[in-house]
């Protein structure tokens, strides 16, 4: 009822009502004006056929123009949206795939720089002692942020680090947090001496794409990144669907701030005028992120990449699937290579479409070789993929159309125990997990006819 409530009264119910209005204009031109005025419907099929010859002569990916094409068939309306949709949005310069010289060599030296995180309240734990422990800058970059009580004990601290000096900034995403906080939220974070900055405000016709999808804390030297949010669900304090299952990791070193501060500049420019420029740490891990719009996605070529260097296991977690055809066909490789390729996913839902193209493309995958099966407990929201124990990616990414080509995102691809670690982890999830359920010609005729919705997942 709160969600309900917040909805009513927040950024998306009148970007709702707008959305609603066009598809019913757009209806009713459909059913009347081929009867009235034979003409413009005409000009319709033609402005159509405009806007699919520009979306199919655009420089994307197969999946990007499909989704463009998408909505043609809804007159007038689908077409603005074509041309509407397409314009690029201003997003970090962050572009990135930082790894030292020889990181695969033998063997990866990053024993000390990294601790891995198998729950969401193990990493919470140690979120908050170096919050408390923070003596220079607080960055929070978050894409969700819920009212709760692990927010209120962050929350708390970051009021006490800021009346000390220290310097302490937050950026949500405001489609993501459009049902957990309140409007104007970060004026209320301001009156706390918090400096804070909006990803993205939802307006109608620019807001549901190019998310700020990164889950990322830079506290002095350290950096937390991976799966988890700053909501209770997270950390075991509220249940939803079952266990929440999640991964994280911190990382040790000095220049994240680096890839926060490209954000921070992109939002207030006025204020980073002050900022010292950060380069990226010099460490043996690699940093990847992603900012929301670009050809190239950095973090997911890590799929192919681990996939052709793994020579006995690869291992991946990820609440969505929907993978492009270079990684399939990478996964698929692997196993014709005698990898032992497996893929775990939910066994409960968060968003019933979405979980229904996960299992479709699951289900082509287990038709493949590879192995598959669903995490029974609860909610799978880890992202992470492992080689052989030796590297381990852990990261905001999923495996789907909005991570690979919309959404700003990052994570740490590193090796030592912490990879070893992350290794253990997925074996012990997939001890709890069940195969895919089978399927029936009706549900393969589903599963066929969902594959070609899945860029729009």
């Amino acid at each position: 009822m709160r969600k309900f409530r917040l909805f009513l009264r927040g950024r998306l119910f009148p970007c709702t009502l707008i959305a609603a209005a066009a598809v019913l204009c757009g209806g009713s031109l459909a059913v009347r004006l081929p009867r009235l005025l034979a003409p413009v419907a005409v000009l319709e099929r033609a402005f159509s056929f405009a806007a699919a010859i520009y979306a199919a002569t655009r420089r994307e990916t197969a999946e990007r123009k499909l989704l463009r094409l998408m909505p043609l068939f809804i007159p007038w309306v689908g077409a603005i949206c074509c041309f509407w949709f397409s314009a690029p949005v201003r997003a970090p310069r962050t572009d990135t795939v930082h790894a030292p010289h020889g990181f695969f060599a033998e063997p990866p030296c990053a024993e000390e720089a990294v601790d891995y995180f198998a729950d969401g309240a193990e990493m919470g734990r140690a979120l908050l002692g170096d919050l408390k422990a923070a003596e220079r800058r607080i960055y929070l970059e978050y894409y969700i942020i819920a009212e709760g009580a692990f927010w209120s004990r962050i929350l708390s601290v970051l009021e006490e680090k800021a009346a000390a000096g220290v310097d302490v900034r937050v950026i949500y995403d405001d489609f993501g947090c459009a049902l957990t906080l309140p409007k104007g939220y970060a004026v209320r974070l301001a009156n706390k001496g918090i400096r804070a900055a909006v990803y993205r405000p939802l307006r109608f016709g620019r807001g549901f794409s190019g998310r700020d999808h990164r889950k990322l804390a830079v506290i002095d030297g350290v950096a937390y990144l991976g799966g988890i949010n700053l909501a209770d669900e997270y950390t075991g304090e509220k249940i939803r669907f079952g266990h929440w299952k999640d991964t994280a990791v911190r990382v040790r070193g000095e220049g994240f701030a680096a890839l926060f501060l490209e954000t921070w500049r992109l939002l207030c420019p006025a204020e980073a005028k002050s900022d010292v420029p950060e380069a990226l740490p010099q460490s043996a891990y690699a940093i990847v992120a992603d900012p929301s719009e670009g050809e190239r996605r950095a973090g997911m070529e890590l799929i192919p990449l681990l996939a052709g260097k793994a020579a006995a296991r690869l291992f991946l977690f990820t609440p969505y699937l929907s993978l492009s055809e270079g990684q399939r066909r990478a996964l698929c490789t692997a196993v014709r290579a005698g990898v032992d390729v497996r893929v775990m996913i939910p066994h409960i839902p968060d968003k019933r479409a979405v979980f229904w193209v996960t299992r479709a493309c699951a289900r082509e995958l287990e038709a493949a070789g590879v192995g598959v099966r669903e995490y029974t407990p609860g909610f799978l929201h880890a992202k992470s993929l492992c080689a052989d124990g030796k590297y381990a990616f852990v990261s905001s990414y999923n495996c789907d159309f909005r991570s690979t080509e919309l959404q700003a995102e990052c994570g740490v691809l590193f090796g030592g125990k912490a990879a070893a670690a992350a290794e253990r982890d997925f074996l012990a999830c997939w001890a709890q997990g069940t195969p895919l359920p089978r399927t029936n010609a009706a549900g393969r005729a589903r599963d066929a006819l969902l594959r070609c919705f899945a860029p729009l997942t």
